[in-house]
């Protein structure tokens, strides 16, 4: 008989989170959810528990551990209850959390040669040097989430890197993508929220309205795939069919096709890099009518030249391009600046950037985010600022 595998879930209430538990709702007998992670969202953590019945929950805002039913479960707090989590009895590690939270859960999955399935992008933004020697050190798995990055990962399958010429990771284009510069100036959040393709989190879907996304999962393609700038392209793809493209020195390309559902590459790595039949959106044809392909508009689009900056400027910059983003973006939400403004204060910010070509320690990348949370906060309020 075969052994379930044994899944741990960080970021459960989210986007992938919610598909990951739908992709083993529909193979019980291939997976035991061990453990649910979330940061607040107690009602559907609760629901989550009553149908998976973990053994291990936690909620990142302690606060409101008093909502949680447990149900027999044992209850954890904060990024060190999730990492308490990952040291315990589980196979597969699938961290969903949005944003540089991700960071410390991923690095502890890898320490404890854990299979990491990651959809947080910003891991490897912010701390790729490092987590590649993780894994050199480790022996552990890492598999790509993102569809994008997950579309690479398996056309490079038993293929020579030095027949690679480039890989092109595709943009749907976001919401935004035929107005004007002058337009662009007077979106508001609602307006970025209505992505036309992916139904994702708050964060992500208006990193997909500035392209921000796109200049991260750039940044993310260069680590997970030890591949330098240059080789790293993104076109605009707005039937968002297409997930990834690899060229090679023979003028030859791979193309990997499939419908705009993130289960597709979340069953891959939940199915350890096997295919397995899944009822979800199949793919037909026939009824795709046509397949587009454009390069961004870098004017209108800033944040996709920004990434390319920030990864010839270092490691320091990589962390300071991502967390200002956050800055950024929050404010936005909040209403407190212009959608205009978020590429701005990423540029501001990386000007600033502290110039550290190389960072392989957690400590040195906790002191550069909380240097750039001061610095861009100083961009939007003109008040606090933290010398490195």
């Amino acid at each position: 008989m075969t052994m379930k595998k044994k899944i741990l879930i960080l970021g459960s209430t989210g986007s992938i989170g919610t598909s990951t538990l739908d992709i083993i709702a529909n193979d019980p007998a291939s997976f035991d959810v061990k453990g649910l992670a979330c940061a607040s969202n107690v009602d559907l953590l609760n629901a989550q528990i009553d149908r998976f019945r973990p053994a291990n929950v936690c909620l990142f805002d302690g606060e409101r551990k008093e909502g949680v039913n447990l149900q027999g479960a044992r209850l954890y707090t904060g990024i060190e209850g999730m990492k308490e989590m990952i040291r315990s009895d589980v196979d597969i590690v699938v961290n969903a959390l949005p944003g540089s939270i991700g960071l410390e859960p991923t690095v502890e999955a890898l320490n404890c040669g854990k299979t990491l399935a990651l959809a947080n992008k910003e891991s490897l933004v912010m701390g790729g040097r490092m987590i590649r020697n993780i894994i050199a050190k480790t022996g552990a798995e890492l598999i790509p989430v993102d569809s994008e990055h997950s579309a690479v990962y398996q056309l490079l399958k038993g293929i020579d890197h030095s027949e690679v010429r480039s890989i092109i990771i595709t943009a749907s284009g976001g919401p935004f993508r035929k107005h004007t510069k002058k337009a662009l100036e007077n979106v508001g959040l609602s307006d970025a929220m209505n992505h036309p393709t992916w139904k994702m989190g708050r964060k992500i879907t208006l990193d997909s309205a500035t392209l921000m996304n796109k200049g991260l999962e750039i940044i993310e393609a260069r680590w997970l795939f030890d591949l330098e700038p240059e080789k790293l392209r993104t076109l605009v793809h707005p039937e968002s069919i297409v997930h990834g493209i690899v060229e090679f020195s023979d003028n030859s390309l791979f193309a990997y096709m499939a419908s705009p559902d993130m289960k597709i590459p979340i069953a891959y790595a939940l199915y350890g890099e096997k295919r397995a039949a899944l009822p979800f959106s199949p793919l037909n044809l026939d009824s795709v009518l046509k397949l587009t392909f454009h390069p961004p508009d870098l004017k209108r689009f800033p944040s996709i030249r920004l990434a390319y900056e920030a990864l010839m400027a270092g490691d320091g910059a990589l962390i300071a391009f991502n967390i200002s983003n956050e800055v950024a973006a929050e404010a936005f939400i909040d209403g407190r600046i212009k959608f205009t403004d978020i590429p701005r204060i990423v540029a501001e910010t990386l000007a600033e950037a502290p110039k550290e070509p190389i960072i392989d320690n957690l400590d040195k990348i906790r002191d550069i985010i909380s240097w750039t949370r001061n610095v861009a906060m100083t961009k939007i309020t003109g008040t606090g600022r933290r010398k490195l």
